[in-house]
């Protein structure tokens, strides 16, 4: 719950006047995804690429307005890892992100 309560309250918080954000959840036999869009200040790709580490904000721009430590991202990171998942940003300065988790579907253990 924490991990996508982060993902949507950094959707909200980086994106301009009214959010415009969208939620999609898809499954097949292996896994489930689920991706959150947003269509707020997007980020570059050096930004991207470091986005998950501990610590880590953005340097440029005017966000700095918005309070945080850089620890957010780097947990959701850590907590997706835990369940076997993975996690992806793909995002484009001044268009918005998208974060994508995929988690493993486990199999009920036979009794």
């Amino acid at each position: 719950m924490n991990v996508f309560i982060n993902l949507l309250d950094n959707a909200n918080k980086y994106s301009p006047e009214a959010p415009a954000i969208r939620v999609h959840v898809y499954s097949d036999s292996s896994k489930v995804t689920i991706a959150i869009h947003d269509k707020g200040i997007g980020m570059n790709k050096e930004v991207s690429k470091r986005v998950f580490e501990t610590f880590f904000r953005a340097t440029s721009g005017n966000i700095h307005d918005v309070k945080g430590f850089g620890l957010g991202l780097s947990y959701v990171k850590a907590i997706v890892d835990m369940h076997n998942g993975q996690i992806e940003v793909q995002s484009e300065l001044g268009k918005g992100s998208s974060f994508i988790i995929r988690l493993p579907i486990l199999e009920n253990e036979k009794a």
